[in-house]
């Protein structure tokens, strides 16, 4: 005869190990992909995908992805674009929280949501961005290597 408590301790751990380790938190979706891009946390995305907190998203040569927050916040990746969602605090009843998106090559557009325009922030290789107006074009040209200083192309700020 088995005794109860090892089981029981046998059960429990089966049902621990099926669980995953730690679940993302689901900050948005994938409204369109062109042809292909990748999340480290949602693999190949899709329209309608899921997009996460702390998620890396990254685009191919010809992929392109336009993802949606849960603020309406719009983000468009282009083509060899590497990013990583970083933080998304949101609170829909305060409309109040904030977005830090960490964009280290490539080109992107970001278009703020309901929150404070100041509630967000686009780090690069080069500087952090204070978000002041609605819409922000940035192109990072090469990637930084230690000690080198290689300028942001084309920053575009529009009220």
């Amino acid at each position: 005869m088995h005794n109860p408590w090892i089981v029981t301790a046998v059960a429990l751990v089966a049902c621990f190990a099926a669980l995953p380790a730690h679940a993302q938190q689901k900050i948005g979706k994938a409204a369109a992909v062109k042809p292909e891009a990748h999340g480290s946390v949602a693999g190949q995305l899709a329209p309608n995908s899921d997009v996460h907190a702390n998620e890396t998203v990254k685009t191919t040569s010809g992929g392109q992805a336009e993802l949606q927050f849960v603020d309406n916040t719009k983000l468009s990746v282009g083509p060899m674009s590497t990013v990583r969602l970083d933080k998304f605090v949101y609170d829909p009843n305060k409309r109040t929280g904030a977005v830090v998106v960490n964009a280290s090559r490539g080109a992107y557009r970001f278009i703020t949501g309901v929150q404070d325009p100041k509630s967000y922030e686009i780090k690069t290789p080069y500087a952090t961005l204070g978000v002041r107006g609605t819409i922000l074009e940035v192109v990072i040209v090469k990637p930084v290597r230690t000690g080198h200083i290689h300028p942001v192309r084309r920053t575009v700020a529009r009220r």
